[in-house]
């Protein structure tokens, strides 16, 4: 159901859902059906949930705070309450007197008001959704309690509904959005980034639509309900209460520590230039773009990575065994999925949560930690694999015969000889234009941040799907095309790391995947674009074949993907040849 309040020019009405109901006749009009004969004929009964509150001497206090919200209004209308109402002294009526009116309504007086009757009579053992969507256990046998809360005088009948008169307030457990504040632990960093996104947004269905002025509609009274577009962004509806989430919730310490570790990935400078033509010849074009505030996007991009897997949907994958981890014990799982699809497994996911501390939700659980042990691999600079195929990343191909060929290998049609695997079955062939010329082929590589890569390039041998055809190896000349601090457009034939030549040869009897080299890319080129063009650096793959070597090496080059992998990421990978990772999670 959606999270929302309502406003009428400034003014505090029910929730969008009350009003969608508000044409409905009441659910239960035959008091008879609910009450025994000694209470269906209560005095009460004549008068509203309302006035028989506000005549209670005893429930003078919670009167007096529903008045405050505007909520008598409510319980004076036709439509059908149960209330269960703390009795004067039995709850902190000062400190909640002096709170404000939003969170009065929610967090006390919608917590204590549901929807439709509830008697206490016979067995009772219900779940109840209250207004403000948080679910209470309403039950007993004779004597009754709501949450634990003993009801003390039961069935107060009125003309629209119950009144329940409690020994004391149902207690109010926040949901994990709204347990983002400071005023319990200091999350202020985390807490002023969310809510710096909320905002409220007109419901024009639920709206009194006035005159039309100057083409455009007014409203006589305009509904308002409250959004925050990072629920979407992070596909993390923590508002909700029929949801089960769990949030690792940084301290002030931990945000300012993960920033410092990401912001180096993040480098932008205010324009540089991008190649648009990668041509070895005469015919580059080189554009030059402007960013409109380079501060704003780095500090705006960096936010949005340190929060990009904080959220764990509870019901799905693995993730449902965060419902029982308690503080203390160490999370043992396959693998965690945040709710933007990233894949922590094992190990990197039992650290996620130590040392952190859970604090139980109406809607899950938030852990809070004083540092984001995530690797920054796994979230903020992860593994780049860019397919050869994809048409969008080809920048350029000369010397070709036609456009490079997208081959697609059948399952069940690899050579068995062959050693390896093709990812997605695919893989770019560019065949020479004649005998004598070399291809040439370039890619642009997307979000690369400004960080050192370990750079590779996977090549498919000849015979992949035919045993009897020649298999020679490559003679390539590699160039990596970038914009430096400066952002000015530079180019660097990559050196072999083997023998220290700039000519690499793959092996051609397997897929194999050639290792390149490091490269640290200056300045960061993930959300520059727009949905029309994406600005990256390129890697141009040429071979290099003389006439006098052409019976040694394959002109036509096969190329199945690159990989730009964290040099942090290939040298752990390399001391623990079984890590498991979320490999190309872009």
């Amino acid at each position: 159901m959606k999270d929302c309040g309502l406003w009428i020019k400034g003014q505090i009405l029910v929730p969008c859902f009350f009003i969608l109901l508000s044409a409905m006749p009441a659910a239960c009009t035959d008091w008879t059906d609910h009450y025994d004969a000694g209470t269906s004929v209560m005095a009460s009964q004549q008068a509203t949930l309302w006035e028989n509150i506000e005549k209670n001497p005893g429930l003078s206090q919670f009167a007096s705070l529903v008045k405050q919200t505007g909520y008598d209004r409510v319980l004076s209308a036709s439509q059908t309450y149960t209330v269960w109402a703390p009795l004067n002294d039995t709850f902190d009526y000062k400190a909640l007197s002096a709170e404000g009116t939003d969170r009065l309504l929610v967090e006390f007086v919608q917590n204590h008001i549901a929807r439709n009757n509830y008697p206490a009579s016979g067995t009772v053992d219900k779940k109840i959704f209250m207004l403000n969507e948080k679910m209470m256990s309403f039950g007993g046998r004779e004597s009754y309690s709501i949450q634990g809360i003993d009801v003390e005088q039961p069935n107060v009948a009125s003309s629209n509904g119950v009144i329940h008169a409690l020994n004391g307030k149902i207690p109010f457990l926040q949901n994990i959005y709204e347990s983002l504040n400071n005023k319990i632990f200091a999350i202020d960093s985390v807490s002023d980034y969310f809510h710096s996104y909320d905002t409220e947004r007109l419901n024009e269905e639920l709206s009194v639509p006035g005159p039309t002025l100057n083409g455009e509609i007014t409203y006589l009274d305009s509904i308002f309900y409250k959004y925050n577009e990072l629920f979407a962004r992070y596909r993390s509806y923590i508002n909700r209460e029929d949801s089960n989430y769990t949030m690792i919730v940084p301290t002030n310490e931990a945000w300012k520590k993960a920033k410092a570790v990401i912001s180096g990935m993040y480098n932008y400078v205010p324009q540089f230039e991008f190649m648009e033509n990668t041509s070895s010849g005469s015919d580059k074009k080189v554009t030059t773009v402007k960013l409109k505030d380079a501060a704003k996007l780095k500090d705006s991009i960096v936010n949005i990575m340190l929060m990009r897997d904080l959220f764990y949907n509870n019901n799905l994958y693995d993730n449902k065994r965060l419902g029982n981890l308690q503080n203390g014990q160490t999370l043992q799982c396959d693998s965690l999925c945040s709710t933007t699809y990233s894949k922590i497994y094992t190990d990197d996911a039992a650290r996620l949560l130590e040392g952190a501390s859970r604090v139980d939700k109406s809607n899950g659980a938030v852990w809070i930690t004083d540092s984001l042990r995530m690797r920054t691999w796994t979230s903020w600079n992860p593994e780049i694999v860019q397919q050869a195929e994809t048409n969008s990343m080809l920048a350029n191909a000369f010397n070709v015969a036609g456009d490079p060929r997208r081959v697609y290998v059948m399952p069940g049609s690899q050579n068995p000889a062959v050693a390896g695997r093709i990812s997605g079955n695919r893989y770019l062939e560019a065949q020479p234009s004649a005998s004598n010329t070399n291809p040439e082929v370039d890619f642009y590589l997307s979000s690369v941040r400004s960080a050192e890569y370990s750079v590779y390039v996977v090549f498919v041998p000849a015979n992949i799907t035919n045993a009897d055809r020649e298999t020679l190896p490559h003679r390539m000349i590699i160039t990596m095309g970038y914009a430096d601090e400066k952002g000015k457009s530079q180019e660097q034939r990559m050196r072999n790391p083997a023998d220290g030549t700039n000519y690499f040869s793959n092996e051609p009897t397997r897929i194999d995947t050639l290792y390149l080299g490091d490269f640290t890319f200056p300045v960061a080129y993930i959300g520059t674009g727009n949905s029309s063009q994406v600005y990256s650096p390129y890697l141009r793959i040429r071979s290099s074949v003389t006439n006098a070597l052409s019976a040694q090496y394959d002109r036509t080059l096969r190329i199945d993907c690159i990989i730009l992998r964290p040099k942090a990421l290939d040298t752990y990978l390399k001391e623990n040849p079984g890590y498991r990772y979320d490999g190309g999670n872009n």
